[in-house]
């Protein structure tokens, strides 16, 4: 079975019993490319919990873990500018690289975007694409561009080994 989840920033995230918070961030391994964590920010206290995409579900209306509001409580935490520092944290190792809402985008060619999600085959949370809003402001779009046309992440975000036009035809 080959089904894929489509995780967008912003989802709101949600425990078996209650609104956990919103995602926030993605933790991946950019060399495989593989989602490690879900970095879902909590409506509690604000602070930055890591989720493995094993506990997730992609539902219409968001996202459902598999676990309520007090096991959603003791998962680790993760240093984000802005958020609370609960007592258990996890600084996320150099080999793994944070992919944020906004990051930019970079074409062969100049500036092709900013993502703003992933879409992840569930069986071994492989990445497949990366949804970027693409295009000048007044004609933007949104695309899928296959993860293979990924040639890294980084720090300044993602570069693309396409060109803005090419990446323009990836539109959903």
């Amino acid at each position: 079975m080959n089904e894929s989840a489509i995780y967008e920033f912003g989802s709101k995230v949600y425990c078996s019993d209650a609104d956990c918070g919103e995602l926030l961030q993605f933790v991946v391994e950019p060399d495989v490319p593989r989602l490690i964590d879900l970095v879902v920010c909590s409506v509690f206290d604000g602070a930055a919990r890591l989720v493995a995409p094993d506990m997730a579900r992609v539902l219409p209306y968001g996202i459902l873990l598999g676990c309520d509001k007090s096991a959603f409580d003791h998962l680790p935490a993760t240093p984000v500018r802005g958020a609370g520092h609960p007592a258990v944290m996890r600084a996320v190792p150099d080999a793994q690289t944070r992919i944020r809402r906004g990051d930019h985008v970079q074409a062969l060619d100049g500036d092709a975007g900013r993502v703003l999600g992933l879409v992840v085959r569930t069986e071994d949370e492989a990445i497949t694409h990366v949804l970027l809003a693409a295009g000048h402001i007044w004609h933007r779009k949104h695309v899928a561009v296959p993860v293979d046309y990924v040639a890294g992440l980084g720090f300044a975000g993602l570069d693309v080994l396409l060109t803005k036009d090419h990446v323009a035809d990836f539109a959903l």
